[in-house]
């Protein structure tokens, strides 16, 4: 067990969100699709609070590189938000319904973008998310997709590089 506030632990996070930021960057070339949403379930589900940490880090590398707006905000809201959903959450063995609520949080996704427009114009946050919802039903299915497919496999991965990191 890594201790609170050790050199490893802060490692650890950073290398997290340096890898949210990465798989973010690499595969930023499809629309809407992304492994960011599956990674934060597997650290969140296996390294508890600091998966919640990390999403800061993959927050803080996005403005790094991208720049501060709008869209910047909402990242810091929606991210460690799922990710704390994740943490309350983390019991769930299945990755059927990891697929589900990955798929459903797609799904979800413009429409907790569009909440910091309601506050100027509710009419505009409104055809802000219409207006993206074809892309939300890409992103729905890419993460459910990818929930499906990768969740297990990728966890099953960590899980013997922390067993042998452990030895």
């Amino acid at each position: 067990m890594v201790k609170k506030g050790s050199a490893q632990r802060i490692a650890k996070i950073a290398l997290m969100g340096a890898m949210l930021y990465t798989v973010q960057v690499v595969l930023s070339f499809l629309p809407n699709i992304e492994l960011v949403t599956l990674l934060i379930v597997i650290f969140t589900r296996n390294f508890g609070k600091d998966g919640i940490t990390a999403c800061f880090v993959y927050v803080a590398l996005n403005a790094i590189f991208s720049g501060f707006g709008l869209w910047w905000a909402t990242y810091l809201i929606v991210w460690p938000l799922f990710a704390f959903m994740v943490y309350k959450l983390k019991k769930i063995d299945s990755w059927l319904i990891w697929a589900i609520i990955n798929g459903f949080f797609g799904l979800c996704f413009g429409a907790l973008f569009a909440l910091p427009y309601a506050v100027v114009s509710p009419s505009y946050a409104l055809s802000y998310w219409i207006a993206g919802i074809n892309y939300d039903i890409v992103h729905c299915i890419g993460n459910f997709a990818a929930a499906i497919l990768l969740g297990k496999p990728i966890e099953a991965a960590l899980k013997r590089v922390i067993k042998i990191e452990n030895k």
